[in-house]
């Protein structure tokens, strides 16, 4: 009894042990990182000095936890979302953006990033016994948008001018570019002009007249039916222009400010426009009746930026001291200010969704702003010495242009894609075609790259100061003529590949003809063998009835002629009998005959039916080094013609910009 005792009590203590090296275990896998047991250690080692309660630099306190969450002189630094890539303190420890934290040293050691990466994605918690919220969906999640799209054919140049207002030496440098968001068109700002050009072919599509001075700005309507350019002349005249981007005309003017406008932009509806430049001022004018609705007064310096969302709902505006405000469009209420930026703002651009605005800067970063959360989402460095120009395409990706002479294209998230072929000085501007395929940059000295997005050793150049009409018109009837020398022989070889098809065909032609007689004939017979078969059939039919039928006949004259015995004068009765047995028996006779001839008949015709089949087959045998000769000279042939056809495509088109220019010029 005490030998069991003591058994059951030795098992239930390995069970207990076993059990709690098991609740240990499970609970070191789910520790939690918190700010009082884990980060808090590493702030005091490498931010305190700084960043205390008596001494908090930029406003930002890191002693505490409630000081953390609280942020500083800028607004929040983390968030409980869960993503840690939008929080401006991993931005700053992990040196994704300036100041660089702690200034003046190498990054934290990896295994101290991981545990403050742990803490923002574990939901920031201050102790072991707080619990984490839900995460939030990422603001970058973002899904692809037709809104906008007008029905039908996506609006193009049909009757644009093509005049040039100012011929000059050389473009000034580039000021503004923008893509049609749903038709191959660029539009790019020169000296009193706006020249349009087709993404794809690079063709010059139209000149448009900007008299005022220089257009500092330009943006398609939503629908991609008008183009706003916002300019004027520095310290004379400042108004934003709309153009019709089918005809040219320019369909209104509103505003008349006492110095250029850096930018505008009309809204979803187009009955909006808003304006800002260095008079610090940020006007919307009802866009039909040139009524100004609003004036505001929140920039203290230069706004260099302005543009509506998507939706219409909000106005972004940067300005040349840092300030970036986004306001309500409706109301002219300040909705949010953002800070953040060390440097001037250059560009601002809207996602399609209207849920998330870029911002380009002099301090180098693009950041990404989320509108429903009002705060920084990311924050990468895009380009030294400065970012000039951001934009995004349909897909969400990015598209940058800074002052280290490059454009870069980048994902959704900020991640690089790839650069663009550098340029001679700083890239001022950039956009991205409606297709997403082409990247169009301009940068200080007036050059103007249009790069294929997937492969940026694959460009072309676009003029900002194209040439008068008469010099262009020269130079297409030039093009048209090399064109033409160019088609001559490419139809020579073309026309001699197809006499090699046709000399290439006809034996084949008289070899199936051949083919097709000894097939027929085979047939023939085979159907001649068949008709006769069906004739012995109806033979054999008969016989037995005739075999039968001469039995009987021969019963009878045997019975004839017994019966003489008794009555020797009844001869009549015997010759009749034997009359009716001969006839039957020549009957029979025929059929057998016939049945022979039949049979003899049926192998003539299976044997001339074989004999033309093994012809016609032997025949079909020689086909096919016929068929691959043809085969290889109707592919020649086919190349042929795709290359003549290919030029006979630019010869028509030159010939139309022949016209179209011809008729410029009347």
């Amino acid at each position: 009894m005490i030998y069991r005792t003591c058994i059951t009590l030795g098992l239930t203590l390995v069970s207990l042990s076993l059990s709690s090296a098991e609740e240990k275990k499970s609970t070191d896998a789910a520790k939690k990182v918190t700010f009082e047991d884990d980060v808090k250690p590493i702030f005091r080692q490498h931010c305190n000095s700084c960043h205390n309660a008596g001494d908090a630099k930029g406003g930002l306190s890191l002693d505490s936890y409630t000081a953390t969450i609280e942020g500083g002189g800028s607004g929040e630094i983390v968030f409980d979302d869960g993503d840690a890539d939008g929080s401006r303190l991993w931005q700053l420890v992990n040196h994704d953006d300036t100041p660089v934290m702690p200034p003046k040293q190498d990054k934290l050691a990896a295994e101290k990033l991981a545990v403050i990466r742990a803490w923002i994605e574990g939901g920031i918690l201050e102790n072991s016994g707080s619990k984490a919220k839900a995460k939030k969906k990422n603001a970058l999640a973002f899904v692809a948008s037709t809104g906008g799209r007008p029905e039908g054919p996506p609006p193009m140049p049909e009757s644009v001018p093509q005049n040039v207002p100012v011929v000059t030496q050389r473009a000034s440098a580039i000021t503004a570019i923008a893509a049609s968001p749903w038709a191959p068109l660029i539009a790019i700002a020169g000296q009193k002009q706006i020249v349009l050009y087709h993404s794809d072919s690079s063709e010059l599509l139209g000149v448009l007249p900007f008299d005022e001075g220089i257009a500092q700005s330009l943006r398609f309507s939503k629908n991609g039916q008008f183009l706003i350019a916002g300019g004027g002349e520095h310290s004379v005249k400042g108004i934003a222009a709309v153009y019709n981007i089918k005809t040219g005309q320019r369909v209104a003017t509103v505003g008349d400010e006492l110095d250029t406008v850096f930018d505008a932009d009309a809204n979803d509806t187009m009955n909006r426009i808003a304006m800002g430049g260095p008079l610090k001022l940020l006007r919307i004018f009802d866009a039909t009746s040139g009524e100004q609705l609003f004036e505001l007064k929140k920039h203290t310096d230069w706004i260099f930026t302005v543009a509506f969302s998507p939706d219409g709902i909000l106005i972004a505006t940067g300005d040349r001291s840092s300030g970036l405000c986004v306001w309500e469009a409706e109301t002219g209420r300040l909705y949010l200010d953002l800070t953040g930026h060390k440097g001037a703002i250059h560009q601002v651009a809207w996602r399609d969704d209207s849920n998330v605005l870029a911002s380009a800067s002099e301090d180098g970063t693009v950041k990404l702003w989320d509108m429903a959360a009002g705060k920084l989402v990311k924050s990468f460095n895009a380009h030294g010495g400065g970012a000039t120009s951001v934009a995004f395409d349909h897909q969400g990706r990015i598209v940058t242009a800074g002052k280290d002479n490059k454009a870069a294209l980048w994902d959704g998230n900020g991640k690089k894609i790839r650069d663009f072929q550098p340029m001679k000085e700083d890239v001022l501007e950039v956009a991205i075609a409606h297709d997403g395929k082409h990247v169009v940059y301009g940068d200080w000295t007036g050059d103007v790259l249009s790069s294929s997005a997937d492969d940026p050793k694959q460009f072309v150049s676009l003029a900002a100061n194209p040439p008068p009409v008469s010099k262009r018109i020269e130079g297409a009837k030039t093009q048209l003529v090399s064109i033409q020398q160019e088609i001559q022989p490419l139809k020579a070889s073309w026309d001699a590949a197809q006499k090699s098809v046709v000399a290439a065909q006809n034996p084949i032609n008289n070899l199936n003809a051949k083919i097709a007689a000894l097939r027929a004939e085979s047939k023939k017979s085979s159907e001649a063998a068949t008709a006769t078969q069906n004739q012995i059939k109806a033979i054999d039919s008969e016989l037995p009835g005739l075999t039968n039928a001469s039995r009987d006949l021969h019963d009878v004259v045997i019975a004839a002629r017994i019966n003489l015995k008794t009555k020797p004068n009844d001869l009549e009765s015997v010759a009749a009998a034997e009359a009716g047995l001969a006839n039957s028996l020549t009957q029979l006779a025929q059929k057998r005959r016939a049945r022979i001839a039949s049979a003899k008949a049926v192998v003539a015709h299976q044997q001339a039916s074989n004999a033309k089949k093994a012809e016609a087959d032997k025949l079909a045998a020689t086909l096919t080094p016929l068929q691959q000769k043809l085969a290889a000279v109707t592919q020649v042939a086919a190349a042929a013609k795709s290359k003549h056809d290919q030029v006979a495509a630019k010869m028509q088109a030159a010939k139309s910009k022949v016209d179209r220019l011809a008729s410029a010029m009347k």
